[in-house]
């Protein structure tokens, strides 16, 4: 976004309501303020209001992610469901992940939630992009895994935990970002775990599965 946008926009984070006169820089020159004006208006992040401009539905979505220091979107963390499905065989459903930053490790499914879903909604999506299956989920508990490389951050998630059994449907093995398979956790070697998965599985384990938060933090010495 052009610094005189995100001029605009920052001032209508800040303020319900301005006028042109409040918003346009006494060194812009006029012509060249009203033409990136008309830009958010085209784009559909401000609107007209009350002889002057306010933010829209789209600006206030795009404003919930700014930083108010550098009025530039801010890297959040994710939020995603994860998918612990078990078969009558007491096998887990499993995902050898083939896009960085875990390519190669196997972990339980997981998918990022997408803007205006449920975590319900995401859960059963998320399990049949993922999967080909289908199961009657329930919410198990939400974990916050934060994982470094070094002194880098390399991912950092909040991740809302779904069970389920008696899976329906046909198990899509590969795609194109992963490999489904059934193992026990006990089979699984640790070098080759995601972060957070033999935490999680421990978890689901538990004699008591009522309804957990974990926080995790991991050094990541994957390649």
């Amino acid at each position: 976004m052009h610094a005189i946008q995100q001029h605009i926009v920052g001032a209508l984070v800040l303020k319900h309501h301005a006028r042109y006169s409040e918003l346009k820089p006494a060194e812009v020159e006029g012509n060249r303020f009203a033409y990136h004006l008309k830009r958010l208006l085209t784009d559909q992040l401000i609107q007209p209001s009350d002889g002057g401009y306010r933010l829209s539905a789209r600006g206030l979505q795009l404003a919930d992610t700014l930083s108010l220091r550098t009025l530039s979107p801010r890297p959040q963390p994710k939020i995603v469901t994860l998918l612990a499905i078990q078969n009558d065989r007491d096998e887990w459903l499993l995902y050898r992940r083939k896009k960085e930053p875990f390519a190669g490790l196997v972990g339980f499914p997981y998918g990022k939630i997408h803007l205006g879903e449920t975590i319900e909604e995401a859960a059963g999506r998320e399990l049949q992009e993922k999967t080909g299956l289908e199961a009657t989920l329930r919410h198990a508990g939400d974990a916050y895994l934060t994982v470094r490389r070094g002194e880098g951050l390399l991912s950092h998630m909040l991740v809302h935990v779904f069970v389920g059994n008696q899976p329906r449907g046909e198990l899509t093995l590969q795609s194109s970002i992963g490999t489904c398979f059934w193992r026990a956790i006990e089979q699984v070697n640790p070098a080759d775990a995601m972060p957070g998965f033999l935490d999680l599985a421990a978890a689901l384990k538990q004699e008591s599965p009522a309804h957990f938060f974990h926080e995790f933090v991991y050094d990541s010495s994957h390649d």
